[in-house]
């Protein structure tokens, strides 16, 4: 806010409140008056021998208390408008003596703040570096997080979906609501112009969606908010640009559980993250792993993101410094979880949290479709990143361990021909995947802690070169081992 328009305001209202109390008191003044005037004519009829039935006077009253208010008021102004020159005095955005002066934060953080509570549903434009990351050019600090040190508490327990976004959101949260609305309007016409304009139906749309909401919100003075769950740090360069892509169906138990513990454990690693939950949208069997294909291309109609973590909705990590941004990828982030008494199923276990960079994901053509039906899809990726050269990476011990959701976790049913999939995959490196990914136009809603995005998938036509895995199959014990 500025500070001309807080200056207006605090001398509209003092104005107000004088010009209200003066009313008062020139009520005051006149009833005081008419009493006693009328306490002399009653006193004349009763010299003059007329009985009079005016009410005895009672003790004069003091009037001065509204006078005093408003000045009082006045004093309050005054020192607001001194606050503020003084803020702008010493704070210039420019170093002095090696730095900034301890008073000069301090007058800093209160004018921010200030601006803030005054105004939570002020916005503004991403597009403008100094407004996006502020004045400071330095990157965001990754947090040392060491060993047990780091370890968080989670909150397990189920909670409606609109408490946890007031919880994550603070007074910022009826604003953001109230700007969800016209927000959603751009995109719904950024996907249908997109769809209706090209005969083929293309995933990618011409432009990106943070140009179109550019505007953001200011949420507790650290972090710019776009509708969907994009987040931006205020206060520096974010390292990363990290979109967290969730495969999901009818797990709306789970979603607010996960939402409020991984919303604050990625803002303290200081990173710029958006959150999409990708809706399998039929009563097809669940294939999370084209799910992923989908999330990718669609998130980078949002921004270009450098890399993309694939998060199971029911899992919640358990320490700070296992780090989500794009360092060391492909990267596996569990090392152990609570239903399996903090280890893994097995070392060659790829599943549940993984992480890509964009180019990484390009490279290895994305991730196969043809797995409906719990099981197969991580191991066939597992595949995919060695045919290129990569090697994953995992975090040990406490670091990497993380919590199940249990309640209300069923799991899709069981793929039979996962075995037979397994076997032929390297037939399929180069055909299925991003190369052979199809699906009818999504639809695409803004919520205020994320971006859900329901699409209808379908079976994929199978390639000629393929091995057919018509029927259930399974391998020997001996192979299998």
């Amino acid at each position: 806010m500025k500070l001309s328009r807080l200056v207006y305001r605090s001398l509209r209202t003092v104005i107000r409140s004088t010009y209200h109390y003066f009313n008062i008191l020139t009520n005051k003044l006149s009833s005081e008056l008419t009493r006693k005037a009328s306490q002399t004519w009653g006193h004349d009829r009763q010299e003059s021998g007329t009985v009079s039935h005016q009410p005895a006077a009672g003790p004069e009253r003091t009037l001065e208390l509204p006078a005093i208010f408003s000045f009082l008021m006045l004093l309050a102004m005054l020192s607001t408008v001194s606050l503020w020159l003084s803020v702008s005095t010493l704070y210039d955005g420019t170093e002095h003596d090696g730095g900034e002066s301890v008073v000069s934060q301090l007058l800093a953080r209160i004018r921010t703040s200030i601006d803030t509570a005054s105004d939570p549903s002020r916005r503004v434009s991403i597009l403008d570096p100094d407004l996006r990351y502020g004045k400071a050019d330095e990157l965001c600090e990754e947090n040392d997080f060491a060993g047990t040190e780091g370890n968080v508490t989670l909150y397990m327990n189920w909670t409606e979906l609109y408490h946890v976004e007031e919880q994550i959101l603070t007074r910022s949260t009826q604003s953001i609501r109230k700007f969800l609305h016209a927000d959603n309007a751009m995109v719904k016409n950024l996907y249908f112009s997109a769809s209706h304009k090209d005969s083929q139906r293309k995933k990618s749309i011409r432009t990106p969606v943070d140009v179109v909401l550019s505007q953001a919100t200011v949420v507790d003075d650290d972090y710019y908010y776009l509708s969907g769950g994009h987040w931006i740090p205020a206060n520096c360069h974010p390292r990363w640009k990290v979109a967290l892509i969730v495969p999901f169906r009818d797990r709306w138990f789970q979603l607010p559980i996960f939402l409020r513990n991984i919303v604050p454990f990625l803002k303290r690693q200081n990173l710029e993250f958006g959150i999409y939950v990708i809706e399998q949208a039929n009563d097809l069997q669940f294939n999370r792993a084209m799910l992923m294909n989908v999330g990718f291309q669609q998130a980078l109609n949002f921004t270009k993101w450098d890399c993309f973590i694939f998060h199971d909705v029911d899992h919640l990590p358990l320490n700070d410094a296992n780090y989500y941004g794009c360092s060391h990828m492909p990267r596996h982030f569990i090392s152990g979880a609570d239903r399996w008494d903090y280890r893994l199923q097995y070392s060659m276990f790829f599943g549940a949290i993984t992480g890509f960079t964009r180019h990484q994901i390009i490279k290895f053509n994305g991730f196969p479709n043809v797995y409906f039906g719990w099981g197969g899809e991580d191991d066939d990726i597992l595949i995919r990143i060695k045919s290129q050269g990569f090697f994953k990476t995992r975090p040990w011990g406490v670091t990497g361990f993380y919590n199940v959701i249990s309640e209300h976790h069923k799991s899709a049913p069981r793929n039979t021909k996962r075995v037979c999939l397994l076997d032929y995959a390297h037939q399929r490196l180069t055909t299925d995947g991003l190369s052979n990914l199809v699906y009818p136009p999504v639809k695409v809603l803004l919520e205020p802690l994320y971006t859900m995005i329901s699409v209808n998938i379908t079976d994929v036509d199978w390639n000629p070169s393929w091995t057919m895995c018509s029927k259930d199959y399974k391998r020997p014990k001996k192979e299998e081992a």
